[in-house]
């Protein structure tokens, strides 16, 4: 632009050359922002590509219309015609700008349809109108009547001027964040200039005092230049550092905003009282129009402000009832929450299948009761409760069945304690007391009869008819212990001792049941142990038969040598093995170990040899017997008619129908079945004719005193003779003496087994034996 003022100033601006080069930078200025606006279009994004594609053809139709100048003034030598060819690419930029604008307009509908903006609008145009009639307008009429094209065009730039005029007002009025301010201030500063430039044009056009070189000739193509300058600008935004001037810079602007309606207003009176000419009815028309406007716009804010008012009051009501309701909703969730977390503490400190007081809070009671109990000069009592055989009945007849169990367990002791009595599940299916206000043992015991007289009679569940003992652990306090971890441990040791002694009984703790159950831990831990390393070996003790003295097979036994040689009686360990079901691998270690031996025997000659293993509860009772059994006789080889598996009466209490299934599924299997130490368990001979046995077998109890006790001759007589009638074959075991052999035969026993002839023996002295039958061909005894 300086080079184009430079121009004007320093040439002769009658030279044909000056109009050349004016005429030219005129046409090279819409080209450069042609270009421009047309890079920045293919540059920008989203919704305001078509907004710069908008403005580069409003520049590229200027172009066109300077291009045709050129091409008359410096080509043709021809001036052109008034109204000519330029002028519709005149008309065509102030299309393509006024719908840019109208278009950026409208993706702010927000803004744009806003009555208030409308109204503002509408009183600067009508001032702009008021004194574009004034100035210019009207003198254009007398000349351009001469024509209706000269009329059209002659009235069309200052319209247009009006429209670019209106674009950059509702710009600026309805301006939004898809616009920087500088990017939107270039755009408004090159309508302005190009609005200023067209009018000053047309007034000294009506005055007749244009020439070319005026010095606004420039501004033309400075507002094109402008225009593009600011898409430039738009693909590189200026990034604001401190928002406190952001903030300045939006409130400046809304303040003259909402002042420039008001503003163009008053410079129109001025305009007016000003003004000499007795031709000012246009500049009143307008004042009056833009009067009428702003009274409306008042009379239009003025019932906003009441909607506006009405509707915070109506917010205001809903928000107090919202408030209110949530109030209430967060009151509820509070009780909700309060209630949750009474419910987890209930969860959290007590039993979830019986609702008693968990060991947690338990021992939180057992503090506050020795602290009560120091306090009074009194004692209490810590009770400890196991089930007798609850896991068997776990088994027999599964969880839920246990669970049924427990949760009536627990209530019938619940019933029959005293108020001040605290009662707590461990877990499993042991259960602690404390009995508070206790002066001496004699307080306890009354206490604990109570509870033992509650399950004389059977427990029903699931119409099964159960009968339930349990053994009793009592410790007091201070007396046995001063901490709750002494006390429980106590408790724990004194139960045990009453399980050792037979279960359904109760045990006062005395100090050497700790030694017991330290001894009681070491034995479980070497135990373990012997297992792991292997320690055990089997002992086979012959049974003969009864009238010929042949030996008929034997029952394996299982023996624990340390490893100092010394042989542990199966009396100390096997008990324990029970309780700690370390019976499971023991009992399948000896099954194949004796399958395998035997099997060694029958290949050397000794076919007809049977084997007896003893099969605990547990291990009867247990889900992998069948394969357990099934995988020893194929590993060894061993025939299953030769086996022999020896149970005692007990198994079939808890289940006779479990017990049942599981005997009928081993006899598929091939093998044999016997009752052990028959007479001393509980079977009732209606279950027993049911049971597919093959053998029977006396215990020693009977046989031992049957030389001596009638009593006992005329048991063991009944007990062969109900053998004989199921079809059972009846061994004796325990035989000593030769009156218990010759009475044993007397009475048809079939084998016999005992010290008379032989104790268990080590594998190479029972081969020993076999081999001296073998060679003699005569019986043993």
């Amino acid at each position: 632009m300086s080079i184009y003022y430079s121009w004007i100033f320093f040439s002769e601006t009658s030279d044909s050359t000056f109009v050349l080069v004016e005429n030219l930078i005129s046409w090279f200025a819409p080209v450069v922002a042609f270009v421009t606006l047309f890079i920045v279009y293919r540059k920008s994004a989203g919704r305001m590509r078509l907004f710069w594609l908008l403005l580069s053809f409003g520049s590229l139709s200027y172009a066109i219309a300077e291009g045709i100048w050129v091409y008359s003034h410096n080509v043709s030598l021809v001036e052109p015609n008034y109204p000519g060819w330029p002028d519709p690419f005149y008309f065509l930029q102030i299309f393509f700008y006024l719908a840019a604008f109208i278009y950026h307009l409208v993706q702010r509908k927000e803004n744009a349809y806003q009555i208030k903006f409308i109204f503002d609008i509408m009183i600067i145009i009508a001032v702009s109108t008021s004194l574009s009639w004034h100035y210019l307008i009207q003198l254009l009429l007398p000349e351009a009547t001469a024509s209706l094209l000269l009329f059209a065009v002659s009235i069309g730039y200052p319209v247009g001027d009006l429209l670019l005029l209106f674009g950059a007002v509702s710009l600026y009025i309805g301006y939004s964040h898809t616009l920087s301010p500088r990017v939107l201030t270039l755009i408004i500063a090159g309508l302005v200039f190009q609005v200023f430039a067209d009018t000053a044009y047309l007034y000294s056009t009506v005055a007749d005092t244009y020439s070319s070189g005026s010095f606004y000739d420039p501004l033309w193509s400075l507002s094109l230049l402008l225009v593009a300058l600011s898409g430039l600008y738009s693909l590189d935004p200026v990034k604001k550092s401190v928002s406190g001037k952001i903030f300045m810079q939006i409130t400046d602007r809304i303040s003259v905003r909402m002042l420039l309606p008001y503003c163009s207003l008053l410079m129109l009176f001025i305009v007016i009282i000003v003004e000499e000419s007795n031709h000012t009815r246009g500049l009143i028309a307008g004042a009056f129009v833009a009067t009428a406007l702003i009274v409306t716009r008042q009379i239009f804010t003025l019932r906003d402000n009441r909607r506006l008012l009405f509707n915070y009051d109506q917010l205001t009501s809903e928000l107090e009832q919202k408030i209110e309701q949530r109030t209430v909703e967060v009151t509820s969730k509070n009780e909700q929450l309060e209630g949750a977390i009474q419910q987890v503490e209930h969860i959290a400190y007590h039993d979830e299948l019986t609702g008693l007081p968990n060991r947690r809070l338990f021992l939180k009671n057992l503090e506050s009761s020795m602290a009560s109990a120091d306090e009074n000069s009194q004692k209490l009592a810590v009770v400890f409760i196991d089930l007798d055989r609850f896991k068997n009945i776990n088994d027999t007849f599964g969880h839920e069945f246990g669970d049924l169990l427990l949760q009536d367990f627990s209530r019938k002791i619940s019933e029959n304690l005293r108020s001040i009595d605290t009662i707590s599940r461990q877990g499993g299916d042991e259960f602690t007391l404390i009995l508070n206000n206790i002066q001496d043992e004699t307080d306890i015991t009354p206490t604990i009869h109570r509870i033992q007289s509650a399950f004389l009679n059977s427990l029903s569940i699931k119409n099964q008819e159960l009968h339930v003992s349990m053994s009793i652990g009592i410790a007091v306090y201070p007396d046995n212990g001063n901490t709750t971890s002494e006390l429980l441990k106590h408790a724990d040791s004194a139960m045990y001792s009453a399980k050792a002694k037979g279960k359904n009984n109760y045990q006062f703790f005395s100090d050497d049941m700790s030694l017991i159950v330290s001894r009681k831990i070491a034995l479980e831990n070497e135990l373990r142990r012997a297992l792991t390393n292997k320690e055990f070996l089997l002992h086979y003790q012959p049974q003969f038969n009864a009238h010929t003295g042949e030996i008929t097979g034997m029952e394996a036994l299982v023996r624990w040598q340390i490893t100092d040689g010394e042989i542990i009686s199966p009396a100390n360990f096997i008990p324990l093995a029970e309780e700690t079901r370390l019976i499971l691998p023991l009992g399948e270690w000896v099954l194949n170990t004796a399958c395998e031996q035997v099997k060694i025997w029958h290949d050397a000659g000794h076919s007809h040899l049977k084997l007896a293993v003893n099969l605990s509860p547990l291990q009867f009772l247990d889900d992998d017997l069948l394969d357990m059994v099934g995988r020893a006789l194929d590993q060894t080889g061993f025939p299953a008619s030769s086996l022999e598996l020896e149970i005692t009466e007990n198994v079939a209490v808890d289940d006779i129908d479990l017990a049942l299934l599981r005997m009928q599924a081993l006899k598929e299997l091939g093998v044999n079945l016997a009752i052990d130490d028959f007479g001393t368990g509980y079977c009732s001979l209606s279950y027993l004719k049911k049971f597919p046995l093959t053998n029977l077998k006396i215990a020693q109890s009977f046989v031992r005193d049957m030389a001596i006790n009638p009593h006992d001759e005329a048991l063991v007589e009944a007990m062969v003779l109900i053998g004989h009638k199921l079809n059972m074959s009846v061994i004796a075991e325990g035989v000593e003496t030769e009156e218990q052999l010759a009475l044993l035969k007397e009475l048809g026993c079939d084998e016999i087994q005992g010290y008379l002839f032989s104790k268990p023996l080590t594998t190479d002295h029972f081969s020993q034996l076999l081999s001296k039958e073998f060679a003699t061909k005569n019986p043993v005894y």
